[in-house]
């Protein structure tokens, strides 16, 4: 992991939280790991994140449980000893909310992080897409040709019986 936060619960223990990648980019690919103070064992974690503009859906990617508007925090697949959220991206720039409930033997914890994203790598997407069909615009007019060309020399041979 690149980058670790504490948060402080409101128990007064903390979870903390990893990324692979800092800063965090919008639309960006990345892993986040989630360790509460004394392990996930005999423990339920959630995390509700809240984008920019007030969306509590927030996470794009893969998501494998959900309570609500919470996902239920699943083991990492890699660090099966923490809780994880493997290939999730955050689909807008600007400052996020992480809302945790942390649900335990010794009751709920809950706690907050804010996470700012940064615009996404690269140049915009409507960009991107036309320099990637660039290339298939002669695809695209070849077919064309061909397709007007057979439809010219089928209607110029007329209706025939062969057997």
């Amino acid at each position: 992991m690149v980058h670790t936060e504490t948060v402080r619960m409101s128990d007064r223990s903390t979870i903390t939280v990893s990324f692979t990648e800092w800063p965090i980019r919008a639309l960006q690919s990345l892993d986040f790991t989630f360790e509460p103070a004394g392990g996930v064992e005999g423990r339920t974690g959630l995390v509700t994140t809240v984008s920019p503009s007030g969306d509590r859906a927030g996470l794009k990617g893969i998501v494998l449980q959900r309570r609500g508007d919470s996902i239920v925090l699943p083991r990492h697949p890699r660090a099966r000893q923490v809780w994880g959220l493997d290939v999730v991206s955050l689909p807008e720039e600007g400052t996020w909310r992480f809302e945790f409930v942390v649900e335990g033997p010794g009751g709920t914890s809950t706690g907050v992080l804010p996470i700012q994203a940064i615009a996404p790598p690269g140049p915009p997407l409507a960009l991107s897409w036309t320099i990637a069909l660039v290339p298939w615009a002669p695809v695209a007019l070849l077919l064309a040709y061909g397709w007007r060309r057979a439809r010219t020399i089928r209607r110029a041979a007329g209706p025939a019986w062969s057997g």
